[in-house]
């Protein structure tokens, strides 16, 4: 049995009583887990079953023991994690690949002001899957700058990846930084995906997309700029009646090789420009060749137009959060097998691209600690 524990302690032990030896306590050093800064693991020798244990720092001056009472695993084989004075059964399950978008999504903003969610979520990912090589990647709509910014404002966990701007960059995130969120605190460490890059500026071709745009296409806000956004031109479009033909052209005019994404409410839309090698779904399809996760092991969450192609992708599991707009859920109505009806609150339903689609009924983080439970239940 391992126990993983995170901690401020420079140097920590467990005592230990294996719960098939009773009365035998004994001693094992915590070593530092590599990639996870703040946390420590020891192999607990004797303890396949479970143990009573508590932990102390290295000089034994300083206790944690669960207010005196000692804290226990239940009877049962596996491996455990102590955060917070709370034991959760680490996975014993193959990884999962986590490919989540931000706002609205894993960050709740009004429907999650205090963090709540998101920390009962945090709590999930790092008590059951973050020690049994499973993956967090976050893919959104805002660009590298954006997406740093809300990950320290809202705490977010440290990712396998960073997919920004409807996956026109792809970052990689060393495993050497914290898990917490100071993994966001040092941008240089945060480097574009070589081959990922070289791509987006062989086959993007900005100014000529400009120029059309400017000249042919003015209600088309456009926003951003090269050195904020490389390889998409992001815009905005006040909704009105003219919006699906001037759509209709846009595509028509541009051609097979570009991507026009929208995403957004009833009054503005968000409408991104970009290669048709970008765009969320092929981003998914990189973070599972990169981890080495087959499509049935992830899941996609997401909940607005920007993200319906990671759903498309072949086989993965989805999560649509409780919350999400209804140009994702009319999509997603489209792409049910069975057809629209079947896309309700709490219902898995199967598309036309070969996935499996949670509707979720909780908002949010919470929708993605429901999908969790409901594709890959944990075993006590």
């Amino acid at each position: 049995m391992k126990i993983f524990y995170e901690t401020g302690w420079s140097d920590a032990a467990v005592h230990f009583c294996p719960h098939d030896d009773s009365g035998n306590w004994q001693t094992e050093k915590l070593e530092d887990l590599k990639g996870a800064k703040g946390w420590k693991v020891a192999t607990l020798t004797g303890a396949q079953t479970g143990a009573e244990f508590v932990m102390r720092n290295g000089e034994g001056t300083d206790w944690d023991n669960n207010q005196s009472a000692n804290y226990k695993t239940p009877a049962s084989a596996g491996d455990w994690t102590l955060r917070n004075g709370t034991i959760m059964k680490v996975s014993r399950d193959k990884p999962v690949l986590i490919v989540s978008d931000l706002d609205h999504t894993m960050v709740g903003h009004e429907h999650d002001g205090d963090n709540e969610l998101l920390r009962e979520f945090q709590a999930k990912w790092l008590g059951q899957f973050a020690f049994n090589g499973s993956k967090l990647v976050y893919s959104t709509g805002r660009n590298k700058a954006a997406a740093l910014e809300v990950a320290r404002e809202r705490q977010l966990l440290r990712p396998a990846l960073l997919i920004c701007a409807v996956a026109t960059e792809i970052y990689e995130v060393p495993e050497d930084l914290p898990l917490d969120s100071r993994w966001a605190d040092d941008p240089d460490l945060i480097t574009p995906e070589p081959g990922w890059t070289k791509k987006m500026a062989e086959c993007f071709k900005r100014a000529q997309v400009e120029e059309i745009l400017a000249e042919r296409f003015p209600k088309f806000d456009l926003r951003g700029c090269p050195e904020s956004d490389p390889y998409r031109i992001p815009t905005a479009y006040k909704v009105d009646e003219e919006m699906q033909e001037n759509l209709r052209q846009v595509r028509e005019t541009l051609g097979s090789g570009m991507q026009v994404i929208t995403s957004g409410g009833d009054e503005w839309k968000l409408v991104d420009f970009v290669s048709t090698e970008a765009g969320k779904m092929k981003g998914v399809q990189f973070a599972m060749k990169r981890m080495g996760i087959p499509p049935e092991r992830t899941l996609v969450c997401g909940d607005s137009g920007n993200d319906e192609s990671m759903y498309r992708s072949p086989g993965v599991r989805g999560v649509a959060v409780g919350n999400s707009l209804s140009e994702l859920v009319e999509n997603l109505r489209e792409q049910a097998k069975a057809g629209p009806q079947a896309v309700q609150h709490g219902e898995v339903f199967e598309t036309a691209s070969g996935s499996s689609v949670l509707y979720a009924n909780a908002p949010v983080a919470a929708a993605i600690s429901e999908a969790l439970d409901r594709f890959w239940p944990q075993a006590n």
